[in-house]
């Protein structure tokens, strides 16, 4: 970590070494836009529509199967052949059930003929595996895919939209093939109303450390998503946590969101910052890391009056901290900065 984070001894031990000091100078999670599809009842893109597995069909009664072209057998039965465009990173492992995928497609018939592709829309396309929310074709070959990896899939009927098929674009039988690059996936968190009260807290610290370890390799907006995940299990009502369990919460709670302050700080996410502090500060109306990381955004949105309160409290309640005097006497030099520069620029106007 950088150089910054180095008064622990002066404020109590940190929570986690991703808040060692007060501040931190100032690998992105891609928002993928859902989108419309445009093919009437055809969706392209694996969402089921209720065709799914069809039963009691002879393989010759389905529309040019799967063969061994079309590369390797992975669903046991010949329905599903996987050949592998581009090799993806092997070492992050494949994407568990229940993890949100992202991916670009591309979904051709037979005959070559493109019905459908996220690379023709901005954003890409997301889904849970595991879910049913997409057709058994791509529940199961995505599944096997590393990130970064483009492969192709080729999906007998009963592993896409079966005897019915998705007209206009998708023909009774169908055997289709896609093209597909996993871009990445994200294991979500459960919702705190799904775990016990006594589960609460342990869960919430895991959450923490995986936050922990992705700053420790400064991926920053990494870490603050985990962060993120991390505050959502901690920061709620329902269930109640046992008694026993309030004080740890509160604190690994605190600490995610001065964490969440560091990294938004460390990105030049200023107003992000800033929020993250005044929730703490919410909470704790004294904390000095949350007043000093809070007055350093402020200082960098040019709020220099409520960057000089925030550090003129946080000085107040830590007397000796050197970094707090030092980042005072900086908002002092740009407040005075900025006030010269709007001298010049009317002085030019009249």
């Amino acid at each position: 970590l950088d150089a910054t984070m180095a008064d622990e001894h002066s404020h109590g031990a940190a929570a986690d070494v991703a808040e060692h000091s007060h501040g931190g100078e100032p690998c992105a999670q891609d928002h993928a836009q859902e989108h419309e599809h445009v093919h009437g009842e055809s969706c392209g893109h694996g969402h089921e529509h209720g065709h799914g597995h069809e039963h009691g069909h002879a393989e010759d009664e389905y529309d040019d199967p799967p063969g061994d072209a079309d590369g390797d057998d992975i669903s046991g039965d010949g329905g599903l052949r996987k050949k592998v465009v581009k090799a993806g990173d092997a070492s992050a492992g494949t994407p568990p059930k229940g993890s949100e995928v992202k991916v670009h497609y591309v979904g051709t018939l037979r005959d070559g003929s493109k019905f459908d592709s996220s690379r023709d829309r901005p954003g890409n396309f997301n889904f849970t595996i595991g879910q049913g929310q997409v057709i058994k074709g791509w529940d199961e070959g995505v599944a096997t895919m590393h990130k970064g990896e483009v492969a192709e899939l080729v999906c007998r009927a009963d592993y896409a939209y079966g005897a019915r098929g998705s007209p206009p674009t998708i023909p009774p039988n169908a055997t289709l093939k896609f093209e597909v690059e996993l871009l990445g996936w994200k294991v979500k968190p459960p919702l705190r109303s799904s775990l016990k009260p006594e589960e609460i807290v342990a869960e919430g610290n895991k959450w923490k450390a995986k936050g922990t370890e992705a700053f420790k390799q400064s991926k920053w907006a990494e870490a603050l998503e985990l962060y993120g995940d991390a505050a959502m299990i901690l920061d709620g009502a329902y269930p109640p946590l046992p008694e026993a369990d309030e004080a740890e919460g509160k604190s690994a709670l605190i600490s995610c969101w001065l964490n969440q302050a560091t990294c938004s700080l460390k990105m030049s996410e200023y107003a992000e910052a800033e929020a993250s502090c005044s929730k703490v500060l919410d909470k704790e109306p004294e904390n000095v890391k949350a007043l000093f990381r809070r007055g350093t955004a402020r200082m960098q949105m040019s709020e220099f009056d409520a960057s000089k309160a925030d550090l003129r409290e946080a000085a107040r309640l830590d007397p000796k901290s050197k970094e707090i005097r030092e980042m005072f006497a900086a908002c002092q030099e740009k407040a005075k900065a900025s006030k010269s520069s709007e001298k010049a620029m009317f002085k030019k106007m009249f």
